[in-house]
């Protein structure tokens, strides 16, 4: 063979195995790319599990094992756009996670406070306070006296459903209205 064939020849190979090596490399990164989309609605509710068994390993364990207790899920939102917010209610105050997705932004309940980690959970405790509150009539028409019992009564109801809730009793909230919303 000539050696303007071998050239050729030669030429041909690097094209197809650069050539070859790009496509590679551009199909590697669309598949990382699609890896670090925002997550699907299937992933946010598997992001709400890990939220709330952390916050009741957290609970159960107490503060010291916090970090061990989040630590699977701060690795699931490793690398998401993460807005950390919470709601300013009183006696509950819903912790949130709101991450980016393609359908908007998805927010994942990280708890409640008081070691309140369930919706059931935080509705039986404000309704409780609620009730507390307003069993001497609506807080608002109340004279300072009254105001004062049933803030001290409210307290009390909160804490009692707490308690309840840390020795692990199921607690249903009772019909009524909310003290937020």
């Amino acid at each position: 063979m000539s050696r303007r064939r071998w050239i050729a020849v030669i030429a041909g190979l690097l094209v197809l195995v650069l050539g070859g090596r790009m496509v590679l490399r551009y199909l590697d990164w669309e598949a990382s790319e699609a890896n670090r989309t925002a997550p699907t609605r299937l992933a946010i509710a598997d992001l709400q599990d890990l939220a709330t068994s952390a916050c009741r390993c957290t609970r159960e364990k107490g503060d010291a094992a916090s970090n061990a207790c989040w630590q699977d899920y701060r690795d699931s939102i490793a690398g998401l756009q993460v807005s950390g917010m919470a709601t300013a209610c009183e006696p509950i105050s819903t912790q949130l996670d709101c991450i980016v997705t393609d359908a908007g932004e998805k927010c994942i309940v990280t708890g409640y406070g008081n070691g309140i980690c369930t919706s059931e959970e935080a509705d039986a405790a404000d309704m409780a306070w609620t009730q507390g509150l307003n069993a001497e009539g609506e807080f608002g028409t109340l004279d300072d006296a009254a105001r004062d019992r049933a803030t001290k009564r409210a307290d009390a109801a909160f804490k009692d459903v707490i308690e309840r809730i840390r020795r692990g009793e199921r607690i249903a909230p009772a019909s009524g209205p909310r003290s937020c919303g």
